[in-house]
């Protein structure tokens, strides 16, 4: 019976490990969508749990203060990723929404989409100015380049939207 014990501890404490790890690998990705880090770890840690997480536990789990989780839970919940509800007096506990589509088709909306368009009018707007094959600073060629860059940006944008639910 003690052997199956050690068995089973060492076991969970050798999947906590791979879960922080897995939660930390999401950490770094999400930052790319402009959140930071703890928001992926604790969204991964919330998602994949069996049980709603107050907190304390997400604390415990990615052994970091209750100052950096308890604004990031605020966050989370802000955007949608997350839901509350209230455990007892003291306790809040968190759910992850199982659908994320509608929150990540609102960041390509309001940031991507918005950053695409901004460089396709500057672009466009700087191949109107240059009329002619020789200008001092511009190689014509790299700025049509750049603008077919963008266009793709832009369709991969909109394709991306169209899937999205």
């Amino acid at each position: 019976m003690v052997h199956t014990t050690m068995n089973y501890m060492k076991k969970q404490s050798l999947d906590e490990k791979k879960l922080a790890l897995m939660a930390d690998t999401v950490g770094d990705f999400i930052r790319y969508w402009g959140f930071r880090r703890i928001h992926g770890q604790i969204w991964t840690q919330v998602y994949l749990s069996k049980v709603s997480l107050s907190g304390a536990d997400l604390t415990k789990r990615l052994s970091v203060s209750k100052a950096l989780i308890s604004p990031a839970l605020i966050e989370l919940e802000k955007q949608g990723l997350i839901t509350s509800h209230q455990k007892d007096k003291k306790t809040k506990t968190y759910q992850a929404r199982l659908d994320v589509s509608g929150v990540i088709k609102n960041i390509l909306i309001e940031r991507e989409q918005v950053l695409i368009t901004t460089a396709a009018h500057r672009v466009a707007n700087l191949k109107k100015n240059i009329k002619n094959d020789q200008h001092p600073l511009i190689d014509k060629d790299r700025l049509e380049r750049l603008s077919d860059m963008i266009d793709f940006a832009q369709l991969g944008v909109h394709f991306l939207l169209a899937q999205t639910v």
